[in-house]
């Protein structure tokens, strides 16, 4: 009986940890201040290092910061969503669709393939990868290119 307690429990384990590296669709669901304030604790720590989000640019990690302070302005002077008035759900709707679509976009855990054909064929091979993976492989290109460049100006060459 403990082998199949054992058994559904790491089942389980790795279906929470496959969840968790998907795409999360819609990171902001605003329905009442007290909700929209956690999810928006939990999207700001995840444009941290190491976080979900943490190859956003500033460009747009600035205007989740402002469609986030705006949200959270429009829910405040309102008990919930329901006590809106349409005018304000409409931009409540929008600066909530504009930061799922931000985010969506820099999920670390978005699936990016392609379709290239390897030097010497023409048949195409499809590879996929994480956009954290290809960010970060990125950041580490240009930190080794910056280093190699210190290194060069510091021995007088270059």
């Amino acid at each position: 009986m403990s082998k199949l307690l054992c058994g559904i429990a790491c089942l389980l384990l790795s279906a929470a940890a496959y969840a968790d590296d998907q795409v999360i669709e819609k990171p902001l669901v605003a329905q009442s201040l007290a909700g929209f304030d956690q999810e928006a604790t939990e999207i700001r720590a995840g444009m941290h290092q190491g976080g979900r989000y943490e190859f956003l640019k500033a460009d747009d990690k600035s205007k989740v910061e402002a469609r986030l302070n705006s949200m959270h302005a429009l829910l405040e002077k309102h008990a919930n969503q329901n006590d809106l008035n349409s005018a304000d759900k409409i931009a409540l709707v929008n600066a909530q669709e504009e930061v799922n679509a931000i985010l969506k976009h820099n999920d670390s855990n978005r699936l990016v393939c392609e379709s290239r054909a390897p030097i010497g064929s023409h048949l195409p091979i499809k590879t996929c990868r994480t956009y954290g993976d290809i960010e970060q492989q990125r950041a580490d290109a240009m930190r080794t290119h910056s280093d190699l460049d210190k290194s060069r100006v510091n021995k007088g060459g270059g």
